[in-house]
Order: structure tokens, then C-alpha cells, then sequence
């Protein structure tokens, strides 16, 4: 089958990405050919396809000089849907599968693919689809719905995004445009959701069952070594963000004097999250604020008793829940959004009410105080990503999804 994966980075910056690339591998190993189409970035990875992706955009500084040409980019970029037929000229997929897409380069690519009757298979990674602040409905420090359903308005009056009136407008703008002319509504044939949260998610907001299917992520564990001896910290890794609740979590170590703990990760909180460490004189804390490649990381993970993830937030899937099961270790999780649908309490792991100080900490030290249990959970946890996560699974399941949509076209 000839497959056109499209996503805005060509470079791994969270989950989304890393499933973009891992799932592009898996099914060119199955003889598929694959073509990409993405963003220019100095650090990404090296493709043939390069040649036709669009130009490279920034969010973050946004200014009078520049204001114009990055909404109408966020809006309906002219150069992306130029660059992709010229992609498409010389490469007829059989199908394409979007990512993420919004801002960098935008839904006018779902135009130019409906026009040339493609069919669209479109993987949702976050709430974006249905929200102006889309990094898991979160805002303020609580969860954030103000906007449900298609009142982006509320964004604009509670500044959701980034605490400024202006950027919220601008997120609000591209809302309204894009629903109201339907065009990831009326062009996508189906919506893959990592979990049934996402789904019901999307459903509240307006999208239709129908469209709505849903196919986890999914991990080769073979790449992971398993290593039940007892260990010396618990880690915590990911994007260090207001949402992941990392903040409370070192609430709940101060607590835990003689358990360590060690946060790996890059975003907007590693700065406040170390002075707060040094400030309070915690000793049992240390941040490691970096990007660090994934072999560095599953030796951490190797050398880990478990993993904690204190989130406040909706997840909708964490792909390092499935890296943690891989490597053998439990996870001690908040019971909220997606993450109950795979942390099963008191089997591979267990969940306490978010944000609850007390809850935490009783987990915590419940699994740190039993090496034998928390050998016997990191078992549990293996046996259970390679049962319901393999890559083989995920590629006949995500074919069945594929020609489902082709046949709608034919």
C-alpha cells in the first residue's frame, strides 16, 4: 500500500511525533511504501521528501512584523497546500494519515487531499480539534472546559492560552474558521482515538461515533531490558509542564525524605521546578531539565524501582506508561483522564485521587516498602504491554481501519 504520513515536525517533540515516526517504521517493515510530508527544521531528521515541506514557523515569538503571515499560516496556509500537490503529483498514496497538523501547517492540506479524492485517516493527539487550549483542557492550574461546545469564545474572556488576551484570539479565530467551514469535519473519513476518554471527549463536542475509532499506541518491547533487583529512586519522565503535576509531586517527596527521586524531561516548568528544589533545601529531589535520547532513557528506566505520574490533567494516552510496562516497572498514577484505561490498581500498578497529597504518598511508599510486590506489579506490567500493545497487533488493526476508509472511496 502507498501511505502519506503527514505531521508538523519531522523531529520528535512529544508523544504525538514519536508514534508519527514508530508507526512510519512499522509499516515500511511491512513493505508498505511510505512519503512524508512536514515543516523545514535544522534539526530534523534526514529525508528524501524534505524537498517538499513547507517552511519553517515559529509560535513563540510573535510580533507586528510577523503577526500576519503566522495567522493566516495557523488559518490556511497557501504554501502548504502548493507544497503538497506538488508532493502529490509525484507520489498517488492509497491513502494519508494525519497528525498533527495545526498552526505549522494547517487543515488546508485536508482540502488539497478531499480534492483529489484521498482518503483521510486522522490520528488525534490532543484536544486541539475541540479546543482553542488544547494541551489537555488545562488552564490556570485545573482543568478547563469553558469552551464546550464551540463557545472558543470563553478562551478569549479567561485567557487560556499563555494568560494573554491576544494569543487566545488568535487560537479563537482559528477555531471558528475551521468549524465553520468544516474542514477537518467534513473531510477526514475517520479519526483514530488513542483511548476511549478521547473518544467520549470528542463525542461531547460534537463529532460523530461513527467517525470516531479507536487504536492505542503501541511499543516494541523487545528494545526494553527488564530488571526486577531493588532499586534506588523512583523517576518521573516527560514534558515538565503546569499540567503533569510536578509541582505537587514534589509536595508529596517532601513527605518522603528517604525515597529519591528523579524528573527528566524538557518544558516550560524545569526552571521554576529546580529553584523550588533549591529554595526548600529538598535533598531527595534532583531535575534533570533536558531532551536526553531514548537509549539514556531506558537506562534510567532500567535502573528505576518505578515510575510515578502525578498528573492534574486529562491525559489522553501516555506513551510512557507503555515504556514504563516494557521496562518492567509499575506505575504509580493519578486516577484521572485516560491513564485508568491501562494502570490497572493493584495489578500492574496503582492510582490515587489527583492532587491528593495523602493518596500520593500512601502509594508511593506503599510499593517503595515492598520490593516483592513491586516485582511482582513490574511482571504484571510486562506481560501486559506485550499482550495488548505489540506493534503486530497495531499494524493489522490499523490496516482494517485504512481500507475501511478506501472503501469509502471506491
Amino acid at each position: 500500500m502507498k501511505i502519506l504520513q503527514i505531521n508538523k515536525f519531522y523531529h520528535i517533540v512529544g508523544g504525538v511525533d514519536r508514534y508519527f515516526f514508530e508507526v512510519s517504521n512499522l509499516l515500511e517493515k511491512k513493505s508498505n511504501k511510505i512519503a512524508y510530508f512536514s515543516m523545514h527544521d535544522e534539526i530534523n531528521k534526514n529525508t528524501k521528501w524534505s524537498k517538499y515541506f513547507v517552511s519553517y514557523v515559529s509560535f513563540k515569538n510573535i510580533n507586528l512584523n510577523n503577526g500576519l503571515n503566522v495567522i493566516s499560516r495557523m488559518i490556511y496556509s497557501l504554501e502548504a497546500r502548493k507544497k503538497l500537490s506538488y508532493l502529490l503529483d509525484n507520489f498517488t498514496p492509497d491513502i494519508a494519515h494525519v497528525h498533527n497538523i495545526y498552526h505549522q501547517i494547517s487543515p488546508s492540506i485536508i482540502s488539497e487531499l478531499k480534492k483529489r479524492n484521498i482518503p483521510i485517516i486522522h490520528t488525534v493527539g490532543d484536544y486541539h480539534l475541540i479546543s482553542p487550549h488544547h494541551n489537555n483542557l488545562f488552564h490556570n492550574g485545573n482543568i478547563c472546559e469553558v469552551t464546550k461546545k464551540h463557545r472558543y469564545y470563553n478562551a478569549i474572556i479567561h485567557k487560556c492560552v499563555k494568560n494573554s488576551y491576544i494569543a487566545s484570539f488568535v487560537e479563537v479565530l482559528e477555531q471558528y474558521i475551521h468549524w465553520v467551514l468544516g474542514l477537518y469535519t467534513k473531510n477526514v473519513d475517520y479519526y483514530i482515538s488513542p483511548s476511549t476518554f478521547l473518544k467520549h471527549k470528542l463525542i461531547e463536542h460534537g463529532f460523530p461515533e461513527s467517525k470516531l475509532l479507536i487504536l492505542p499506541y503501541f511499543i516494541e518491547s523487545k528494545k526494553y531490558d527488564v530488571n526486577f533487583s531493588k532499586k534506588s529512586y523512583v523517576l518521573y519522565f516527560g514534558r515538565l509542564s503546569p499540567e503533569k503535576g510536578l509541582r505537587f509531586l514534589l509536595t508529596v517527596m517532601k513527605f518522603l525524605p528517604h525515597i529519591q527521586l528523579k524528573v527528566i524531561g524538557k518544558g516550560s516548568e524545569g526552571e521554576v521546578l529546580k529553584m523550588i528544589v533549591k529554595k526548600e533545601n529538598i535533598q531527595n529531589i534532583q531535575i534533570i531539565d533536558q531532551f536526553i535520547p531514548e537509549y539514556l532513557l531506558r537506562r534510567f528506566l532500567n535502573k528505576s524501582a518505578f515510575v510515578i505520574l502525578p498528573s492534574i490533567s486529562m491525559e489522553t494516552f501516555g506513551i510512557s506508561i507503555l515504556e514504563s510496562f516494557a521496562s518492567g516497572k509499575p506505575i504509580v498514577a493519578s486516577r484521572i483522564g485516560a491513564i485508568p484505561e491501562t494502570i490497572k490498581d493493584g495489578y500492574n500498578g496503582f492510582l490515587f485521587e489527583s492532587g491528593n497529597v495523602d493518596d500520593c504518598a500512601e502509594k508511593i511508599s506503599k510499593l517503595w516498602n515492598n520490593p516483592t510486590l513491586c516485582k511482582k506489579m513490574g511482571k504484571n506490567a510486562r506481560k501486559y504491554v506485550e499482550k495488548n500493545f505489540s506493534s503486530e497487533e497495531h499494524y493489522k488493526k490499523l490496516m482494517n481501519i485504512y481500507k475501511k476508509a478506501i472503501e469509502l472511496h471506491i
